[in-house]
């Protein structure tokens, strides 16, 4: 379509096309070209009809000996007839990078890329930088903070007690729906339904309490004591990289995360591949869990996101701004944020892209590899960096990281670019 749109476009240059005359200087004359473009019914103006060829009248090439460079050549004399910018930043990558591997029927794209056949252990000393400290003294702040917000939040409203100064927040607040209000009339006997934000609350300090008794846990094992060889390792997966995440943006509205439409649809397309190979029963138990799990998520979680906004209002609707109610604010912010953990979840799919192989589903054996890759990479980190480096590396470890380790560059087709 291209050349046939040039072919049409040919007669109104400014100089005669030769055939002999190859791309390089017909470009050159006809950007640099000042004079008028003469009209098409001009008597110097060429003909396809006049040469064997238009288009090897125009690049002098035949047609089945088409480039890369020969389409550049044709887009830079489109952009001179059509006065466009040639150079237009992102969008010349685009085109340069389009005609490069537009004319391949099976254009081979990832060509200066593989994955790292030592698994990236070579490359650890390299995630060492300085800002290290500062992004794991974030995360160790997050988790404090966090950890203060739920506490005083929970035990004010387990204390019938305000947030705002306002005795009447409260009694507003207790007076309002959750979809948990008949289970929490049953447990507390209560008629009104003026405790199920009580019951809330008593489930966001279980659940808060359930994390830091694991990552007391793992902490245990991987000091010595039970722990030894792998399980050492493997517990200090579990802490830094399971636990930490939970414990800096945890709350009990957490559990919508397993709605979300992404995670959602993720976890059913696995428990479809894992029904194929099941029995009745197992798929019959399989189907009841999956969706048993999944509405208790969304009832809990939703009746916790109301909970909390309703306790997190009488920071919001302050004419004065106070530290106490901006602090409230910016807490219930990063919890709003980490419903959905976004890090967890990357990760996640980043491990299953590099260890789950074509069909995209972790087996067995495969989630095996992931989790001692996993350890042996905490294990070389350990002896290569000092301890405060290690913790800091730890803390702040990402896909990025992730992808540094396992994916390698061909330097000489990365320098040919």
């Amino acid at each position: 379509l291209k050349l046939l749109w040039l072919q049409s476009k040919v007669p109104i240059f400014a100089r005669p096309v030769v055939a002999e005359r190859n791309m390089k200087p017909l470009r050159e004359d006809t950007m640099s070209s000042s004079r008028p473009l003469k009209s098409a019914t001009d008597s110097s103006s060429p003909s396809p009809r006049d040469s064997v060829s238009w288009e090897q009248a125009l690049i002098g090439k035949d047609p089945g000996e088409f480039t890369a460079e020969v389409f550049e050549e044709i887009d830079t004399m489109s952009a001179a007839i059509t006065g466009d910018d040639v150079d237009k930043g992102d969008d010349d990558w685009n085109r340069k990078v389009w005609h490069q591997f537009a004319h391949e029927e099976d254009p081979n794209i990832f060509d200066n890329l593989f994955i790292a056949k030592d698994g990236g252990f070579s490359e650890v000393e390299e995630l060492w930088f300085p800002m290290r400290y500062f992004t794991a003294a974030l995360t160790i702040g997050f988790i404090f903070s966090n950890m203060y917000f739920i506490l005083s939040v929970n035990f004010s409203i387990l204390a019938n007690k305000p947030e705002s100064e306002d005795a009447s927040d409260l009694e507003v607040t207790k007076s309002m729906f959750l979809l948990t209000a008949p289970i929490a009339n049953i447990l507390f006997h209560d008629e009104d339904g003026r405790h199920a934000d009580d019951m809330i609350a008593y489930f966001e300090l279980l659940g808060m309490s359930i994390i830091l008794a694991k990552a007391l846990k793992e902490s245990c094992m991987a000091c010595g004591g039970a722990g030894s060889g792998r399980l050492r390792w493997f517990a200090l997966d579990k802490l830094f990289w399971s636990c930490v995440p939970q414990l800096s943006s945890y709350s009990a509205m957490r559990l919508l995360h397993y709605v979300s439409p992404t995670v959602f649809l993720a976890e059913l397309t696995t428990l479809v591949h894992d029904l194929q190979e099941s029995r009745p029963w197992t798929m019959i138990k399989s189907i009841v869990g999956f969706v048993f799990f999944h509405l208790f998520c969304l009832v809990v979680g939703f009746d916790a996101f109301l909970v909390k906004i309703r306790e997190a209002y009488s920071s919001i609707n302050q004419q004065e701004m106070r530290a106490r109610d901006l602090y409230g604010a910016l807490v219930f912010m990063v919890q709003v944020l980490g419903v959905v953990q976004l890090g967890t979840f990357v990760q996640t799919r980043l491990f299953v892209f590099i260890f789950a192989g074509e069909d995209g589903v972790m087996q067995p054996y495969e989630k095996a590899k992931q989790k001692v890759w996993n350890a042996l990479l905490i294990r070389k980190i350990w002896h290569v960096h000092s301890l405060p480096r290690f913790l800091a590396i730890m803390l702040s470890f990402g896909d990025g990281d992730f992808q540094k380790l396992v994916l390698n560059e061909n330097d000489q087709e990365k320098r040919k670019v």
